[in-house]
C-alpha cells in the first residue's frame, strides 16, 4: 500500500464541539493618554439679601459703639477739672515729678493754683508766691508751696492728694526769661497728664 493510499483511509479526526478550545478575545489596545487643556471657572457666589442684611446690622452696632465710647472719652476730658484745698497734715511725699521750667519775668503765673511772679536782681531771684515774696539764689532749692489736689470728671473723684512744690533758680535765659528746675512731690502716685494740669501755659516747661 502506497503513502497516498494511507493517507485516504485515514479516518478524518472531526473535533468535539464540548471540547472545542474558547477563542480569547483580542486584547483592547491600550488606552492613549489625551492631554485636555485645564481651564479655570470663577465662580461667583451672590450674597444673599439676609447676609446683607446682617452684615449692615452688625456694622451698624459697631459704628454706635465706637460713637459712644469717642463721646464717653470726649466727655471725660471735657468735665476734668482740678480743685485746690488746704493740705491735709502728716502726709509724705515719695512720687516726685520733675520739669525744666522757664518763667516770664514780672509776669504773673498760676502754677498748682499759687499765683508767682518771678523777678530778677542778677543772681537772686525774687519770687512773689499769694502775695509773699521768696528770695532764691542759684542753686537753692526750696519750698514755694503745699497743697491738697483734688481731680473731678464726670462729677468723680478719681484723684485726691497732697502735693508740694519745689523751685531751684538755674538763671536767667535772657533778660526777659527765668529759668528753673520745678519739682512736683505727691502723696499718691498721679499720671503725668494731670501733673500737666498744675503748669500754666504761660509757662514753658519740659519733663526733666
Amino acid at each position: 500500500m502506497t503513502d497516498d493510499e494511507k493517507k485516504i483511509e485515514e479516518p478524518e479526526v472531526t473535533q468535539d464541539p464540548l471540547n472545542a478550545p474558547v477563542e480569547k478575545p483580542a486584547a483592547a489596545p491600550p488606552p492613549q493618554a489625551t492631554h485636555e487643556k485645564e481651564t479655570i471657572h470663577e465662580i461667583r457666589y451672590m450674597e444673599k439679601p439676609e447676609e446683607k442684611k446682617k452684615k449692615s446690622s452688625k456694622l451698624k452696632i459697631i459704628g454706635v459703639l465706637v460713637l459712644i465710647l469717642l463721646i464717653g472719652v470726649i466727655a471725660i476730658f471735657a468735665t476734668l477739672n482740678v480743685t485746690m484745698y488746704a493740705p491735709v497734715q502728716g502726709q509724705s511725699y515719695p512720687y516726685t515729678t520733675t520739669y525744666n521750667v522757664w518763667f516770664p519775668l514780672g509776669k504773673t503765673v498760676t502754677v498748682g493754683g499759687i499765683d508767682m511772679v518771678a523777678l530778677s536782681t542778677q543772681d537772686e531771684m525774687m519770687i512773689a508766691v499769694d502775695g509773699q515774696t521768696q528770695k532764691l539764689v542759684v542753686g537753692e532749692d526750696k519750698l514755694i508751696s503745699e497743697r491738697r489736689a483734688v481731680v473731678k470728671t464726670l462729677g468723680i473723684t478719681v484723684i485726691d492728694t497732697n502735693f508740694q512744690i519745689y523751685l531751684t533758680y538755674r538763671g536767667l535765659s535772657d533778660p526777659q526769661t527765668a529759668n528753673f528746675f520745678l519739682a512736683v512731690r505727691t502723696s499718691k502716685q498721679v499720671p503725668q497728664f494731670i501733673v500737666n494740669l498744675l503748669i500754666p501755659k504761660e509757662i514753658s516747661a519740659v519733663p526733666a
